[in-house]
């Protein structure tokens, strides 16, 4: 929870750039940080790289992705608003990581953190509230949140401006698999349940929102975009309400949802990095191969005028 305030706090300064997010990290302790600007017709935001090296440099690497528009919506708004909670919780998860490494708990496996800052971010319409708007279309988004070297992958994420989850909280999606929508490991369940100390939610999901937002057809928000730019598998970790809110609504970002999912992904990086938890059941992904082919081409924008466009 400390690193949840610490985040909202860093978060929340009108002038937050990358760079100020970097000087935290590094000074919080052992990590590497990079910050790659990016600003064009107007728009702008900071890509954030973060590496958290584990004991074994073999392991596996768990990727977390804090995604999100923006952490700020200004001028049309004033303050954090709630679609920043994909930073905040992958900014903190940092945080903690590294004093969980200051004490002499380091994780089996390295852990890759992406998110980007932009504290003047567009909104979009969108039903049944607004939402906000990425700064640059999802294919650049995703070539920088998404890390080749991330062997399997959380994206954490904004949810609440939907009807499919009435409850406040976290939410796991199935898993996607370059164009499969697979299982969620019962491991996953068991462990969102432990940290939230209740029955866990899921996220129900659609074909349509694990495809590129590029196609113009709906999605839930951009919670499964990782998907499009990876093999890996991807799991969604939605922060969501009982009600519907807009994406860049201020005021609501919930400090107990935000350290829920952080203690989610830590555990599950515990667990990753030791070998002991797989996102996907390699048999059973070899026999949809076999069975169904591939379905690679649901990460494409798909047929335009009966050209397949990738």
């Amino acid at each position: 929870m400390k690193q949840v305030l610490d985040a909202v706090e860093l978060l929340s300064a009108a002038d937050i750039d990358g760079e100020a997010v970097a000087a935290v990290l590094r000074g919080a302790g052992d990590c590497e940080v990079a910050v790659t600007p990016l600003a064009q017709d107007g728009a702008a935001t900071d890509f954030l790289s973060i590496v958290i090296r584990g004991r074994d440099d073999t392991a596996p690497q768990l990727g977390i992705v804090g995604r999100l528009g923006g952490v700020g919506a200004r001028p049309a708004v004033t303050g954090l608003v709630s679609d920043a909670d994909g930073a905040v919780v992958a900014i903190a998860t940092a945080l903690k990581l590294m004093a969980m490494a200051r004490q002499g708990d380091v994780l089996p496996g390295t852990v890759r953190i992406r998110t980007h800052i932009c504290p003047r971010a567009a909104t979009r319409p969108h039903h049944p509230v607004p939402m906000m708007r990425s700064p640059f279309p999802m294919r650049t988004m995703m070539a920088h949140e998404v890390d080749p070297a991330m062997a399997a992958i959380l994206s954490v994420d904004t949810t609440r401006g939907n009807r499919l989850v009435n409850r406040r909280g976290v939410a796991l999606t199935p898993v996607a698999k370059q164009g499969f929508l697979l299982p969620i490991p019962d491991t996953m369940l068991d462990v969102l349940s432990w940290v939230s100390g209740e029955l866990p939610v899921t996220l129900p999901l659609t074909t349509q929102d694990i495809t590129p937002y590029e196609n113009g057809l709906r999605h839930v928000n951009s919670l499964m975009q990782p998907a499009i730019a990876t093999d890996a598998p991807v799991v969604g970790v939605a922060l969501t309400a009982q009600s519907t809110v807009p994406g860049c609504a201020t005021g609501v970002t919930s400090a107990v949802d935000c350290d829920v999912a952080i203690r989610f992904c830590i555990e599950i990086a515990k667990l990753f990095g030791a070998g002991t938890l797989a996102f996907v059941d390699a048999d059973e992904w070899r026999e949809l191969q076999r069975r169904y082919g591939s379905l690679a081409h649901l990460q494409t924008v798909g047929r335009d005028d009966g050209e397949v466009v990738s």
